[in-house]
């Protein structure tokens, strides 16, 4: 799945309106991750959605406070739930928010997956990782315009 939407657009979640603030997605030969960063009511809403080319099911993550030594390559233990890196590699990322669109250069990222549907973004470059975590959304959670 490939999420395309505009900064500025407003999506609803869970009856929620939310406003697009970024999308950013990184892009390899066969894969294409996108995240978006929503603004919710208050600045404790901020979510970001995450969609992956070959996955059916947008996931709805919010930041890891975390801090890591190196992104994990095989799987991780968080939370007394055991993660499975579903997809991992280095790809260019491009970001548009309502400013305009940047060409960033090529990021290293992991996407991990529990049993239960829990999801971890990891994303970094030079020793900088970025970790969201969430859930993978059931058919019809997040309405698009």
């Amino acid at each position: 799945m490939t999420l395309d939407v505009a900064p500025g657009t407003i999506v609803t979640l869970d009856g929620l309106p939310y406003r697009v603030e970024e999308h950013a997605s990184l892009h390899e030969v066969e894969f294409r991750l996108d995240l978006v960063r929503l603004a919710g009511p208050t600045p404790a809403h901020e979510r970001w959605l995450v969609a992956a080319l070959p996955e059916p099911y947008l996931m709805l993550v919010q930041r890891l406070e975390q801090e890591w030594l190196g992104a994990p390559r095989t799987g991780l233990v968080h939370e007394g739930e055991q993660f499975r890196t579903l997809y991992s590699g280095a790809a260019h990322r491009v970001r548009r928010t309502r400013t305009g669109r940047t060409k960033e250069g090529r990021l290293d990222y992991v996407l991990l997956r529990a049993d239960s549907g829990r999801v971890i973004v990891i994303i970094g470059q030079n020793d900088d990782d970025t970790a969201w975590i969430g859930e993978t959304l059931p058919d019809g959670a997040v309405k698009l315009p």
